[in-house]
């Protein structure tokens, strides 16, 4: 039995039987966000957080009716921080003050999505005692496949595997793993190897969180943790997907995203924390089972095919421009690549699996990779993208790095070190603070923390989408909303917004040009107070200056059309009101199209105002009256 990082001794395989001294508990960018929010009816609990203080959310009788009461106050100080969170603190006790896990680091900022894709790859391909995995969404495509068959290969040769893939991320079962017959059958695969896979919160098991009236019944893990070995990891904003990885020459659109890579013994075990403390969220996580029947719909070779399929075209030479031009354009070319990519894949998994496990491909095997290898060799950018990823090991950097977490409020209770934290790196900054964040919905505490930074002279930037880029239109209801108000109550502020093709997820901040911050947190009610997240702050100017630099390209890149929404002050520099409302001077109106604003507008009325006012569930959204300084 092996001892993994953050505990004292393993939690055994729930498949296996000789090692089954204890079974774990039963089985917890985007997409959530755009589905209609369940108004809670009782008291939601949360732990150890001054942030998400306990609301009160009886349900009024009507949608005129009053609002519930404010929060309470929170009775302690904010957790994650010690001592708590004291305004115009350097940012270097900030840090230091924040109770998580970590410790010196080699750290690299995964800007490029096919840097991060390799990344995890060479992770996997040189694991040699563990891996664990959580992700928020993992969708059945060439890089989903690839990275459960990497996961398989390595479970073959001894590694323990733990995977987790969250359940309202795929509501309806079409595009993940987690229904029977529509893709689970490739999580029995690991488990029938030996592995462990999880489903987390499904959708048949929260009708029950109905009855507790809380946040609980939208609860997902939105955490995306790789740890290998127990030494070195990643998170960040990506899931497995390729909209997340892909060139966006490859697929229109592909979304920006950003993640950070981390090696270091305690830093890891910080991950392995978190995705620990899911594990153990009640009964949120539930056990994928082995076939019943015993492996007689065996998808080893289809797993194992689609990991050296993708191995070999990241690792083969990269195609000029004129190639790419008639790989795209050649259905031919394309089928030639494909049919060739398919059998020297086969020919790798024959030499490596086992003997004992040796078979023939069957047709659904076969038919089954020449379409994943179709979809692949369409992707020309990743072809030969290994050694693009391998000659940027310089920008590695030398940092410390603690591992901030909170768990889903799936089971009624939360444990959250990130809100206290993210807090308390607000209030410490003196110079500014820059914020890319897809989801921008201010809960009151984080509004407040930024107008007392504002006070502090600090200034503020936060990129974000518009509704031309977003894909949640609620969380844009809320924005379009909001927006005006953030700049009139924080006159330091800038806000910019992507008009491009492409969705901007990344949830990474920089404070002070110090430190840090790439994470899974949403600046939204469900990171807020629903989600399981996490996060790693960094303490490095180095990597800081990495990613300002990655924030600059974005703004400078032409297709990204990013703009900035402003609004009127006066010689004073403060808001000019009317009717108690700032006076926007470039907004929302003066770029969209008309038809798309008017179906905003009512989005707005909606969210904005009637469910936001009315419901107790969207309390910590309410604002009041703009109040500029």
């Amino acid at each position: 039995m092996r001892i993994r990082p953050g505990n004292s001794v393993e939690q055994p395989k729930p498949t296996t039987t000789a090692e089954k001294a204890a079974t774990p508990a039963p089985a917890k960018d985007a997409k959530p966000a755009s589905k209609p929010y369940a108004p809670p009816t009782g008291n939601v609990v949360v732990k150890d957080t001054g942030m998400d203080a306990p609301v009160k959310t009886a349900r009024p009788t009507n949608l005129t009716g009053a609002a519930p009461p404010p929060p309470a106050a929170p009775a302690a100080p904010l957790s994650g921080v010690d001592g708590g969170s004291k305004a115009n603190a350097s940012v270097a006790v900030a840090f230091e003050n924040i109770k998580a896990p970590g410790g010196p680091a080699q750290s690299r900022l995964l800007s490029d999505g096919l840097d991060a894709w390799n990344a995890r790859m060479q992770m996997i391909e040189g694991a040699k005692t563990s891996i664990d995995a959580s992700y928020f969404i993992m969708e059945k495509d060439p890089y989903g496949f690839a990275f459960l068959g990497g996961l398989l290969k390595k479970q073959m040769q001894g590694v323990d595997v733990r995977v987790s893939t969250d359940a309202m991320a795929d509501t309806f079962g079409k595009h993940g793993f987690k229904m029977p017959l529509k893709g689970k059958d490739y999580l029995q695969e690991l488990v029938n190897h030996g592995a462990e896979a999880y489903i987390y919160h499904p959708v048949s098991s929260r009708a029950s969180d109905l009855i507790r009236g809380d946040y609980g019944v939208l609860a997902s893990n939105h955490d995306k943790i790789l740890v290998v070995d127990g030494q070195r990891g990643i998170t960040g904003g990506r899931n497995i997907a390729q909209d997340y990885f892909a060139s966006p020459k490859d697929v229109k659109g592909s979304w920006r995203d950003m993640d950070v890579q981390v090696e270091g013994k305690e830093v890891a075990k910080g991950l392995v924390e978190a995705f620990d403390a899911e594990l153990k969220n009640g009964d949120a996580s539930h056990a994928v089972r082995g076939d019943l029947l015993g492996n007689w719909d065996k998808k080893d070779i289809q797993l194992l095919g689609a990991y050296e399929m993708m191995n070999l075209w990241v690792a083969a030479p990269p195609l000029s421009e004129a190639e790419k031009a008639a790989v795209r354009a050649d259905p031919a070319k394309r089928e030639a690549l494909a049919t060739a990519l398919v059998e020297q894949a086969l020919g790798k998994v024959q030499a490596d699996l086992p003997e004992k496990l040796k078979r023939a491909p069957s047709g659904d095997d076969r038919e089954f990779l020449k379409e994943q290898a179709l979809a692949l060799v369409g992707h020309v950018e990743t072809r030969g993208s290994k050694a693009t990823y391998d000659a940027g090991t310089g920008t590695t950097r030398q940092t410390e790095v603690k591992i901030i977490d909170q768990t889903s409020a799936a089971s009624g209770q939360r444990t959250n070190n990130m809100a206290g934290a993210l807090t308390a790196l607000v209030d410490s900054a003196k110079n500014r603070i820059v914020i890319q964040n897809p989801y921008v919905v201010l809960t009151r505490d984080m509004l407040d923390a930024m107008k007392r930074a504002d006070q502090r002279g600090v200034k503020i930037e936060i990129i974000t989408n518009s509704p031309l880029s977003t894909d949640s239109d609620v969380t844009q209801a809320f924005f379009l909303e909001d927006w005006p108000q953030i700049l009139a109550e924080c006159p330091n502020a800038k806000i910019f917004v992507a008009t491009g093709d492409r969705k901007f997820h990344g949830k990474s901040a920089v404070i002070d040009d110090d430190q840090a911050v790439v994470s899974t947190y949403n600046l939204d009610l469900l990171s807020g107070f629903v989600n399981g997240e996490v996060g790693a702050v960094v303490k490095s100017k180095e990597l800081a200056s990495d990613l300002l630099g990655a924030f600059d390209d974005d703004k400078k890149t032409q297709s990204n059309g990013f703009i900035e929404y402003t609004i009127e002050k006066d010689a004073n520099g403060k808001a000019v009101l009317k009717d108690g409302q700032p006076v926007v001077k470039f907004g929302p109106e003066n770029h969209l199209p008309k038809e798309l604003l008017e179906t905003y507008a009512k989005k707005r009325h909606l969210w904005g105002e009637v469910l936001r006012n009315n419901l107790g569930y969207f309390e910590p959204l309410r604002h009041g009256p703009v109040t500029p300084p």
